[in-house]
């Protein structure tokens, strides 16, 4: 066959097949273009009007789910709903004057409520949402505490869950508490600096949260029950003191009613201060970055026994900030990062306790924290807070109130 033939016949079929893949190119990109048109995708994370943005809920068949933000945006196509939730006493939507209500996407912001149009960031609640807190009758922790759930009431049936909590209701100490990270999300979540005050919300009455951290009344305390107004003075001055511990932390959660939710004496237990702003807050991190290589974990934290100190004759004493065992400050604060699809987890444990001379019978497990890549050095500092690193297996043997697993492996910090 003729070589120009043969050539025309190739640069014709080349031809053909490159305007194939320029028209599937156009045909795509309008596609793209009609169903951008067709969708409406919210900022959620860091609106300049988060502080009174609602709770946003996917209204499923039979219950409601809390809608997760990609990449702080939440995406509708035309005609899908979204329900906002604005609970809380004497809180409610702007526009409808209800606790919660439907939206249906249009386009771009725009959304359809009561057959009117908004722009979505205009629908707001009156006030800032913080969730609530509802008892259950489920046992927990070795059949020590109650289960305790901080989240949203919808409806009078309907209700969503933000944080499990295992509490002893008759001491006011809360044994651990549970919730989802979603790491892959973590770095686009809100930013927000308002921080509502601590509720007591699910404390027994007779648990006095509200005044126990006031710093004088922990002089008082700690004269009382070390019998020396000297040595209260010595472990509780202006920069050492118990504040309240986050459990589940507010930087855990993606929109700012979420992060508003944990801010409940529920969700906290006594912590010396310089502990909390150093190591604690170390592991809170370490955390949310194991979240972001790994994905979606589930967070347990924790307390395990009660500090104790010698008073003035030299006897031992538990420390509580309530008389009669009420507040116990704990002597151990732990953090499990668990992933439920690969079993496995990894126990942070911190002692609390800025004073201690000696770690002789403190560490109550094989420390893998540098076998399994955690090599924060300022994690040995005593006055920060020492941090060691426990097997779910080997904690768990000391640890009986901890939640039961299914873990097989230890989730390791990738080098």
């Amino acid at each position: 066959m003729n070589q120009n033939i043969c050539g025309g016949i190739v640069i014709t079929v080349l031809t053909s097949l490159i305007m194939k893949l320029v028209v599937s190119v156009i045909v795509f990109a309008l596609f793209k273009l009609a169903r951008a048109q067709n969708e409406c995708t919210f900022n959620v994370t860091n609106p300049e009007y988060e502080q009174t943005l609602p709770v946003l809920l996917y209204n499923l068949s039979s219950t409601y789910e809390l809608a997760i933000p990609n990449q702080g945006t939440i995406v509708l196509t035309s005609g899908q709903n979204i329900s906002l939730l604005c609970s809380g006493n004497r809180n409610y939507v702007r526009q409808t004057n209800s606790n919660v209500t439907t939206v249906t996407c249009l386009e771009n912001q725009d959304v359809k409520l009561y057959r009117k149009v908004y722009k979505f960031h205009d629908i707001k609640c009156k006030h800032a949402v913080r969730g609530d807190v509802r008892k259950t009758e489920e046992k927990c922790g070795n059949g020590q505490g109650v289960v305790y759930e901080i989240g949203y009431p919808v409806s009078r049936r309907d209700w969503v869950t933000l944080i499990t909590v295992c509490h002893v209701p008759e001491i006011g100490h809360t044994l651990y508490t549970r919730h989802l990270l979603h790491g892959k999300e973590i770095k686009y979540a809100s930013k927000s600096s308002y921080r509502p005050g601590f509720s007591t919300a699910g404390l027994d009455s007779s648990v006095p949260a509200s005044v126990a951290y006031k710093q004088t009344f922990q002089k008082a305390t700690f004269s009382s029950i070390l019998k020396s107004s000297e040595l209260s003075n010595h472990f509780v001055t202006n920069k050492s003191y118990l504040s309240r511990g986050h459990l589940s932390p507010d930087a855990d959660f993606l929109q700012a009613p979420t992060q508003f939710s944990t801010y409940y004496y529920l969700n906290t237990a006594p912590q010396w201060q310089n502990i909390n702003a150093a190591s604690w807050n170390s592991i809170e991190f370490t955390v949310r970055k194991l979240a972001e290589l790994y994905g979606d974990l589930e967070v347990i934290t924790g307390t395990h026994d009660v500090l104790t100190y010698k008073d003035k004759e030299g006897h031992v004493q538990e420390i509580c900030l309530g008389s009669e065992g009420k507040l116990p400050v704990p002597k151990y604060f732990w953090k499990l990062a668990y992933g439920e699809k690969s079993n496995r987890a990894i126990v942070f444990i911190i002692l609390n306790d800025p004073y201690v001379q000696s770690l002789e019978n403190e560490v109550f497990c094989n420390d893998i924290c540098q076998k399994e890549g955690f090599t924060k050095k300022s994690w040995k500092d005593l006055h920060s807070g020492y941090v060691f690193c426990c097997s779910y297996p080997d904690f768990l043997r000391v640890v009986k109130t901890a939640p039961r697993l299914t873990v097989d492996d230890v989730l390791s910090n990738p080098q």
